[in-house]
């Protein structure tokens, strides 16, 4: 079998995947289908790979269940415990509400015992202002995670938990060690890159080269994300691959030499970034690929992948479904399978008795395909992880990706310069160049962003039914014979694909249950357009303004505020509708698309009535007394009871005793919940489930 490791590891990964994610119940007739390819593949002479199949699996599933005993049982188990403890900030991203911070923190020791935990990361949403390494002594509620759109990241991280403080921290000190004197080396490092540059251009720059994105504006950051080129503003593999380019040659003189200098080169880079689990990552399969060529091993990347994820999967239990992994590892194997088929596609004359045309045509493909291939393949990944796609990612791709090495380089030179000495006018005039490589880079973004394919709102399930139809078209056709023509009809099936799921998806109205649980907003999207139904708080706003920008809007058209008293900021919005300048009882009316809202202030409360196609909607806020009963088909309530809605469902974030009395349906969804209305009202209820009354309140 040719490639037995790259085999054995992509079966291992898969293992892992699956028993990460796959309920218990599927793991019988999984194992029955793998039994079966093993036999059939036995039976066909294929014999190496009838005895991986089952090694890699078994290896898989010891692996995981190891690591999960190891790791992350001891985690679980303070659960639902209220602890004292010291603490330690390992990771500090700003917080919706302000001067707040979302944080990780590593629990050290226990404060009403003094022994010392075992290895915990903890995740708070809310903490307030500090930064990497300082130690605090805090009351922690400590619950398992939610599973929100940060739980697979935060699993592969090593946090197991999320907790909320008491009272306020007290601030201990800062810790010493080796990790978070990188930490500070990484800003001085980045501070040298952007000192000499324009903010834009200097956050850009410095983001690339040392992994700081602290300094990147919104707009920025946004406009990179809707090209499709957001990896360019994180260390990743990418960079290092470019960074790395000018020692890729694994032939010729000076073989060893070129390796060895990739290898201190990568430690370096991972170094900056303080080894963060990300960069880790993509370091190690790197390494591996670099090792291989100094100890004079033919470089093979299927092999080296494979080996890079088997290790990468020893980090923890969960390390396999960090998004980062797929997206990366799904690139690269775009990236070998584009190589495989420029081999195949290329004529069999020697290079100059080609025509030059023929030449030309091998030329372009050897610049499209790689590109084209890597976006087929992390496509899958991206909308399976709810992740925004962009229809201009190959040629935002292209147009980029041979400025991001030189300013990846010249990033790197402008801060290592920065802290010699005498060197200033060296780091000012290697800031510069890669200044305006930036501003190229940045130019390219705002153009790719602006362009009509940008933001692809592509439905989850059924783009992913088309891209498995279209997958086994083209595995069909190769297993047919006919191989040239299964690489050209890959792309053409896959866009085939999209424009039909866009098609089938216009006109469906997605009705989104985000923020607390007490008070959850509303946000309604069709065919681009947004209106939403705010309760108020911060962190709901920077909720919803996530969400409207996974669906590619910028602002929704219409916020309808429920509080009679507004206290803080709304999501933006073109028009925005207040409750608190309404009369009592005097209702008033608007619509986006297909979708009608009726707003009513009311006494002790206010209602809001979204009216799709005769489906009703009911969000109130507090008792929302209308006197006279009104009917709904779905409720989103919160901690109050709506005192006169009759809804036949409740979608519910939290439970409550009132629940109860209604005599209707419970949608219980604790993470919110997705109610999708497509043309027909054809109504289907996703992210929560059906809960028995007495097993739905508390």
């Amino acid at each position: 079998m040719r490639r037995p490791a790259a085999a054995f590891g992509g079966v291992y990964v898969l293992t892992q995947l699956a028993a990460v994610t796959l309920p218990p119940a599927a793991f019988l007739p999984l194992a029955a289908v793998f039994v079966c390819g093993g036999i059939i593949a036995w039976a066909r002479g294929k014999r190496g790979l009838a005895r991986v199949l089952p090694l890699a699996i078994l290896a898989g599933f010891i692996v995981q269940c190891a690591g999960f005993t190891l790791h992350a049982r001891p985690a679980l188990s303070l659960a639902g415990r209220q602890m004292d403890v010291l603490a330690e900030v390992v990771s500090a991203e700003p917080g919706f509400a302000e001067n707040t911070m979302r944080v990780r923190l590593k629990l050290l020791e226990n404060g009403e015992t003094g022994e010392r935990l075992p290895r915990v990361l903890v995740s708070v949403p809310v903490f307030p202002g500090c930064r990497e390494g300082q130690q605090f002594r805090v009351s922690l509620d400590l619950e398992s995670l939610e599973k929100d759109e940060y739980f697979y990241s935060s699993l592969a991280d090593g946090v197991y938990l999320q907790a909320e403080y008491r009272e306020s921290p007290e601030l201990v000190g800062e810790s010493n060690s080796f990790r978070y004197a990188l930490s500070r080396f990484q800003e001085q490092f980045a501070a040298n890159v952007a000192r000499y540059l324009p903010a834009n251009e200097g956050a850009v720059l410095a983001a690339m080269a040392s992994g700081d994105k602290s300094r990147l504006p919104d707009k920025i950051t946004d406009d990179y994300r809707d090209a499709g080129i957001s990896h360019l503003l994180v260390v990743s593999g990418l960079h290092l691959s470019l960074v790395c380019g000018v020692f890729a040659t694994h032939t010729g003189r000076f073989r060893r030499l070129r390796s060895a200098a990739a290898i201190l080169l990568i430690l370096f880079m991972m170094g900056l970034t303080g080894f963060s689990p990300s960069v880790l990552r993509a370091g190690i399969g790197a390494l591996i690929l670099h090792l291989g060529s100094l100890f004079l091993l033919s470089a093979d990347p299927l092999t080296s992948m494979a080996l890079a994820a088997v290790l990468i999967s020893f980090q923890g239990p969960y390390a396999v479904c960090d998004l980062a992994f797929q997206l990366s590892f799904a690139a690269a194997l775009g990236v070998v399978l584009a190589g495989e088929a420029l081999k195949m596609m290329q004529a069999k004359q020697p290079d100059d008795k080609r025509p030059p045309l023929c030449r030309l045509k091998e030329g372009a493909l050897s610049l499209l395909l790689p590109t084209v291939f890597a976006a087929l393949f992390t496509l899958p990944v991206q909308l399976m992880g709810g992740l925004s796609v962009s229809g201009v990612t190959v040629l935002s791709n292209l147009l980029t990706l041979p400025l991001a090495g030189y300013c990846v380089v010249f990033g790197m030179l402008a801060g290592g310069c920065g802290f010699i000495p005498g060197l200033e006018f060296a780091a000012r005039s290697f800031s510069l160049v890669g200044g305006l490589l930036a501003k190229l880079l940045n130019a390219v973004a705002v153009f790719c962003a602006g362009l009509p394919l940008a933001r692809l709102p592509l439905p989850r399930d059924y783009s992913l039914i088309v891209l498995a139809a279209s997958a086994c078209a083209v595995l069909c056709a190769w297993r047919l014979g006919f191989r040239r023509f299964a690489w050209l009809t890959a792309l053409p099936l896959v866009a085939l694909g999209v424009v039909w799921a866009l098609a089938l998806e216009q006109g469906t109205v997605e009705l989104a249950v985000l923020g607390s649980a007490a008070s959850p907003c509303v946000a309604a999207v069709q065919d681009g357009h947004a209106l939403v139904v705010f309760r108020g708080g911060e962190t709901n706003a920077g909720q919803v303004q996530e969400y409207l920008q996974s669906k590619g809007i910028d602002k929704a058209e219409w916020v309808i505020d429920l509080r009679t008293d507004a206290s803080s900021a709304a999501p933006d919005a073109v028009h925005t509708l207040s409750v608190e300048d309404f009369a009592v009882n005097e209702p008033q009316t608007l619509s986006v698309c297909d979708i009608m809202a009726t707003v009513i202030r009311l006494r002790g409360g206010s209602l809001a009535l979204l009216d799709v196609d005769g489906y009703k909607i009911a969000v109130p806020a507090g008792t929302a007394n209308t006197g006279t009963p009104v009917k709904a088909d779905i409720a989103v309530t919160g901690s109050t009871e709506p005192s006169s809605l009759q809804a036949e469902t409740l979608i519910v974030c939290a439970a409550y005793e009132w629940q109860s009395l209604q005599g209707s349906d419970v949608y219980f969804a604790p993470r919110g919940a997705r109610v999708l209305i497509r043309p027909g009202r054809a109504v289907a209820l996703k992210g929560g489930s059906y809960a028995l009354q007495q097993n739905a309140v508390a």
